[in-house]
């Protein structure tokens, strides 16, 4: 199947639509869009794998935010991205847990090597549906999940503060500039 340059000029046109009418002009607060942006950062910071969805669900229904962009934004987390995000929360939760005295009983020797086996893409995609696949996770987690969960709310606070922040201003700022017209939606 060719891709020709008028069909990706609609995909995109599509993707652009959607995020104007679904995200920027919903029915619903500035505060509460950025609100679950942030926590769909937050949570896609944090190790419980296949749980995110689950996990932001939980937090967007408590804190009263955008229910959609919260599940969508939790997606930075994805199989392509787990090596990106977790090894640094992985070697910050270390040092922290390092420098006050806590570090885990199981030292990892080579870290980077068991992020890059146990979580590579490749790994994930051949073995996602055998039970090795999910033991070898049990592990990994068990040896290394304390560290991430402390690393990852450390970055993924920090990030999700960003966002938060960055989002109520460029929605507010869209909002004021582009004014929601409901001819645009047809």
């Amino acid at each position: 199947m060719v891709i020709t340059r008028k069909h990706r000029q609609h995909v995109k046109k599509k993707v652009v639509d959607f995020i104007k009418f679904r995200v920027l002009h919903v029915d619903d607060s500035p505060h509460r869009i950025a609100l679950g942006f942030a926590l769909g950062i937050l949570v896609a910071y944090m190790p419980p794998f296949g749980f995110h969805i689950i996990l932001v669900a939980l937090l967007a229904l408590v804190f009263r935010a955008n229910k959609f962009v919260a599940l969508t934004s939790v997606w930075i987390s994805n199989p392509f991205t787990y090596v990106l995000l977790y090894y640094p929360n992985y070697l910050l939760g270390r040092a922290v847990l390092g420098s006050l005295g806590l570090a885990h009983a199981s030292e990892v020797t080579d870290a980077s090597a068991i992020f890059n086996e146990t979580l590579s893409f490749g790994n994930f995609i051949t073995n996602f549906y055998t039970s090795q696949f999910w033991s070898s996770l049990g592990s990994f987690l068990i040896q290394t999940g304390f560290e991430m969960l402390i690393g990852g709310l450390f970055i993924g606070s920090v990030f999700a503060l960003a966002g938060y922040a960055a989002a109520v201003k460029f929605i507010t700022w869209y909002r004021l500039h582009h004014p929601h017209n409901l001819q645009d939606c047809t």
